[in-house]
């Protein structure tokens, strides 16, 4: 079973200027995931009827969710404040220290795939608490960064795993893999 990696490295050096603005600058980017996530979502009800039914992903489907979920993540590690390199619009990887992989697994387990709308619950509570600790260490983070153009590695990584594992809740919820998200490696 795959897993999905999100690989990023630790800046030593900030800029200030762009954190200031991350959040204004970031709007077109939010916007344009939001509505790409909107199609992946509902392809991914198609992918649900096609592997409940024959027990096999849609190679497009997965590829066109795969796009996003790249995408998605470069844009939401540069809003978390986990690198400072405006992401290119798309499917362009550019110059954004930030990687994604997930293998395509053609065979998808039937069972969890029909019933991943409760198997993802207890995950998706998890995120959600661990989300709310990383807010407040993301605006604690900027803050940081304002005045003195550094970030605790130690913030950086927990903002990091939770960016991470809300990316693998994504990939799982999208039916793209049969792995349950976790934290391990």
């Amino acid at each position: 079973m795959s897993v999905l990696t999100l690989d990023a490295t630790y800046p030593d050096q900030r800029n200030r200027l762009t954190a200031v603005f991350r959040l204004i600058v970031a709007i077109p980017h939010l916007i344009v995931a939001q509505v790409w996530g909107y199609l992946v979502e509902i392809l991914a009800v198609v992918q649900w009827f096609i592997v409940v039914f024959t027990g096999k992903r849609n190679k497009g489907i997965f590829d066109m969710q795969y796009s996003w979920l790249g995408y998605y993540a470069r844009v939401m590690t540069y809003v978390a404040l986990i690198h400072d390199v405006f992401p290119p619009f798309g499917t362009e990887v550019g110059n954004v220290p930030v990687r994604t992989d997930l293998a395509y697994e053609e065979a998808g387990n039937r069972l969890t795939t029909g019933l991943r709308f409760l198997w993802i619950i207890p995950a998706a509570l998890i995120l959600f608490v661990m989300a709310i600790g990383a807010y407040v260490v993301a605006f604690v983070s900027w803050l940081m960064i304002l005045f003195t153009g550094k970030q605790s590695e130690g913030m950086w990584n927990f903002i990091f795993k939770v960016v991470r594992l809300a990316m693998r809740v994504q990939a799982y919820g999208l039916l793209m893999t049969d792995t349950y998200p976790s934290q391990t490696d």
